[in-house]
């Protein structure tokens, strides 16, 4: 910590100098309070802070540093009691409103966060507080943990614009949050721009809510667009500046029925009204009626042969327990692990011995044993719709569970979309000639399931049976891009387009001449019209897809790029780009070596770094039994590519685990130890006994098809 002078920033936090603070005049016990920190003596500090505040209790320097010691010291009671204080006596002080922040963070109150740190940042002026930057990386960190991706997406964009520093740690955060592939690609753009409002009746109005925007003051901005909307109505121009404004403050609720309104406006294009309609069911899933309701309950069980019933139910599969246990602690608060747990599964084949051959994974269930003060107990999640309805009666029914005492522990609203994730499980190896009618039946399947739920925005009709009425266009049109944004791997862009035409709408095909991502965000990878997109549109297009992870599309630009005549100048970008593409969406292992060796030379040649490449590489040949061929594969790119950075971290890894084995063992091992972990086809949506160590998920989750 660098020394405290009178020509440091004083410690009150109004960004002024001691000598030109009027806190001047206590720079000795600064100074005394200061050396005591330097020395890590921080309860002495905040000892001697306390005694002065009992004589002093206004001084604005002494409760910034007590604020600063309790959150050193993670008191976060007296933290919060103090920065309340602080911002009642110094109410437009932007450190004030940076620690009422951070604590509101802490609290999970991400709105009152937002907009604190931004009135702490207005009020700074163009030299904002050095903390301002850590609390926006916790409030960032914060959004992401709770998916708030869009909010946290715009934040980031608005930190870009400062300073460097700030600049720097803020690029870190956004390449973070828009490479992270489980979350929709709406979510992972920014918002379109305004329309042109230049002849409209509140145009100066909405500039001066622009104005305020730009200058940080979004809660100044929100309340003048509200009251333009009461005068003008939903004017889309308005809305639009407002969407911005409540996303940046964190309020998803509100943002969403803001969207609503942009997808009702007659005056934008069908393609944007798709968009908002699509963000819309994003962001408040559970009020657009895009859920539907799975509950987990307990059932008390009195007869003792319900545990013998359990295990010799065909339509339970035994999972480990630890794959449960998680969710089970958290929402029943036990201390005693279940006896056993069980994935439901539901036979959709059969093998010549008329065993289940592969089935189709449902909910799951827990068994708990008779306890001292506790009668045996199952947990159970159940579904109310579709297939995993069917199983979970029929298992209640086996087991004897109707009838008995049923308590419900939580209701969980579950998207409609995450029922086209559950998997076939194979109970033995598919023969290689079954395996592509296997994985057509697994993608019929789920498709079908998630078709015939039925959903309240859709009038409690299926999409399926919604198809080809007028009242519900727009939402079939907003519900298909939802799923297809979500990226989940088992459907492709043919597979939607078909969709499209089973349900009789239409799928937007924009121009890529007009900047198709500022007029709908994150649906442009999906309706650029790639029939008539140029080379250079096309492999940018092609890398902002590989970034985020759009796989859906990745066929659709495979088969456009092959197609390409490339100019020669984008001729071995094109390529890198293309092989990463086929890398991605390749099921065969020996393949995807082959596309390994070829990006790591495109790699050179471009001179990007191929680390991550020549490790993958090194993983697949070792998984192929090509053991002395994969370490020296990996000990000549260790030479050849000294400094890349995914390999520094691999030799750094190595090393650290090599001291660690002989520090236990007391010898010494080798330098490179064998990573090998296996790939995942995250597109066949199956699993099977030869996909490693690991079984299929008790939870709904995908354990998938690894290729062999």
């Amino acid at each position: 910590m660098s020394s405290l002078d009178q020509y440091s920033l004083c410690p009150c936090g109004n960004g002024k100098k001691i000598k030109f603070c009027k806190c001047s005049e206590h720079l000795a016990e600064m100074q005394e309070i200061h050396r005591m920190i330097v020395g890590e003596q921080n309860v002495a500090a905040l000892d001697r802070i306390n005694v002065l505040l009992k004589t002093m209790p206004s001084e604005p320097w002494l409760l910034a540093m007590k604020c600063d010691l309790l959150l050193q010291l993670r008191e976060l009671e007296p933290l919060e009691e103090t920065s309340a204080k602080f911002i009642r006596l110094q109410p437009d002080n932007p450190l004030a409103k940076l620690y009422r922040s951070l604590v509101a963070i802490i609290r999970g109150n991400t709105e009152d966060a937002a907009n604190l740190l931004l009135q702490s940042i207005a009020d700074s002026g163009e030299q904002i507080h050095p903390m301002t930057l850590t609390v926006a990386m916790n409030l960032l960190e914060f959004l992401g943990q709770r998916r708030k991706m869009l909010p946290a997406i715009l934040l980031c964009e608005m930190l870009l614009d400062m300073d460097e520093n700030t600049q720097s740690v803020a690029m870190e955060a956004y390449e973070s949050l828009i490479t992270r592939a489980q979350e929709s690609s709406l979510q992972r753009e920014s918002l379109p721009s305004i329309i042109d409002y230049d002849d409209a009746p509140f145009a100066e109005r909405l500039a001066e809510a622009e104005a305020l925007v730009t200058a940080h003051r979004i809660s100044g901005a929100k309340t003048k667009l509200e009251s333009m909307l009461r005068e003008f109505g939903p004017q889309p121009a308005i809305l639009q500046t407002l969407l911005h404004c409540q996303l940046i403050l964190t309020d998803e609720e509100s943002a969403a029925g803001t969207c609503n309104k942009l997808a009702a406006a007659s005056s934008l294009p069908e393609s944007q009204r798709i968009y908002y309609q699509a963000l819309a069911y994003e962001l408040a899933p559970a009020s657009y009626g895009i859920t539907i309701r799975e509950e987990v309950v307990v059932y008390s069980i009195e007869d003792a042969e319900t545990e013998q019933r359990i295990a010799s139910c065909k339509s339970l599969m035994e999972v480990k327990v630890d794959e449960l246990r998680p969710i089970l602690d958290a929402l029943l608060q036990e201390e005693v692990p279940p006896k056993s747990a069980y994935g439901l599964i539901a036979p959709v084949t059969q093998s010549d011995s008329s065993d289940s051959y592969v089935s189709r994974q449902g909910t799951w269930m827990a068994y708990y044993g008779k306890q001292t003060d506790k009668p045996a107990r199952v947990v159970l999640l159940e579904a109310f719709d579709g297939y995993r309805q069917e199983l979970c009666a029929k298992v209640k029914s086996e087991l004897g569970l109707d009838g008995l005492k049923r308590e419900l522990i939580e209701s969980f609203p579950v998207l409609f979309y995450s029922r086209g994730m559950n998997p076939l499980i194979a109970t033995k190896q598919i023969p290689e000639e079954r395996q592509a009618s296997i994985k057509d039946l697994a993608k019929t399947l789920m498709t079908d399931e998630v078709l015939n739920l039925k959903l309240d925005c859709l009038g409690n009709k299926s999409i399926l049976e919604s198809a080809g009425t007028s009242e519900n266009r727009l939402s079939l049109q907003a519900l298909l891009l939802l799923w297809q944004s979500e990226n989940m791997g088992s459907l492709d862009d043919a597979d939607f387009r078909n969709l499209h035409k089973r349900l009789q709408v239409s799928s937007p095909s924009l121009p890529s001449s007009s900047d198709v991502f500022d007029t709908v965000g994150g649906a442009a990878y999906y309706w650029t019209d790639l029939a008539t997109i140029d080379p250079q549109s096309l492999v940018q297009l092609m890398q902002s897809a590989l970034t985020r992870g759009v796989t859906s599309m990745y066929s659709a630009y495979i088969a456009k790029a092959e197609a390409t005549q490339w100019p020669e100048e984008l001729k071995l970008s094109a390529e890198y780009t293309l092989l990463n593409l086929k890398l991605r969406i390749s099921g065969d292992a020996a393949e995807a070596e082959k596309v390994l060796a070829r990006i790591i030379e495109a790699g050179k040649k471009l001179g990007v770094p191929v680390g991550n490449a020549v490790l993958e590489r090194f993983e697949i040949l070792s998984m192929l039994g090509r053991q002395g061929e994969a370490r020296q594969f990996l000990e000549s790119s260790l030479r050849e590519n000294p400094n890349d950075p995914a390999l520094l971290r691999f030799v750094q890894m190595a090393m650290m685990q090599q001291r660690q084995m002989a520090a236990r063992s007391g010898g010494a091992g080798g330098i490179i130890s064998d990573p090998t972990g296996g790939n995942t086809d995250p597109s066949s949506g199956l699993w099977t006994p030869d996909s490693g160590n690991s079984g299929p998920s008790g939870s709904g989750g995908s354990k998938l098809w690894t290729p062999d």
